[in-house]
């Protein structure tokens, strides 16, 4: 008998950030659900919003995620780590990861993508190579996002949090996936690491 790879096919996804997203989430071998964005679910009266994945990771909580793509450098080259969300994002995530209950936790992974650089920096350095691209994946919890937000102006119907706070509670994605039974249920806040 040959063994042959199995081959999983991924969602066809116009959005560069989300196919990064789950090529990287694959290569982790974490079983994920891709949902299909052009539907809304049903809910009550109104549509609601799908989750851009369902992961499954074995040794932590389920997760909701809803994916940000976003430029990782500014003009100057320096990290803005931008964070706007639409409030129809946040009104999804709330309701699914009410819908599911406490085995889930809805976060938002911030996508942040840079051309690859000339002379790059060694393979550890945290990005990940797709379509000519180096992706690095940071998430920040649901409910931490929700205490610090702010409004970005009623017409934009988006929100931000400070970059300050947002630095201070955004994490590794790899943190919320625990490879293994010893990994950490919940990421650590940088001030509780360092005790």
């Amino acid at each position: 008998m040959i063994d042959s790879p199995i081959t999983v096919a991924m969602a066809q996804r116009s959005n560069h950030y989300e196919a990064a997203f789950e090529a990287f989430i694959r290569s982790l071998r974490i079983p994920c659900v891709a949902t299909d964005e052009a539907k809304r679910a049903v809910f009550g009266e109104d549509g609601l919003k799908n989750p851009d994945f369902l992961l499954y990771p074995r040794f932590g909580t389920n997760l909701v995620v809803e994916v940000k793509g976003k430029r990782a450098k500014n003009a100057r080259g320096r990290r803005d780590w931008e964070n706007w969300v639409t409030m129809d994002d946040l009104d999804g995530l709330v309701r699914w990861q009410s819908m599911f209950g406490p085995g889930f936790r809805a976060i938002l992974a911030f996508v942040y993508a840079e051309p690859i650089q000339p002379f790059p920096l060694p393979r550890e350095n945290g990005a990940y190579e797709f379509r000519g691209l180096e992706y690095r994946f940071w998430a920040v919890g649901l409910d931490d996002y929700i205490a610090h937000l702010r409004s970005r102006g009623p017409a934009w119907k988006a929100v931000a949090m400070a970059r300050r706070a947002f630095r201070r509670r955004v994490r590794p994605l790899l943190e919320w996936l625990p490879m293994s039974y010893h990994g950490p249920r919940r990421p650590i806040p940088l001030k509780e690491r360092d005790k």
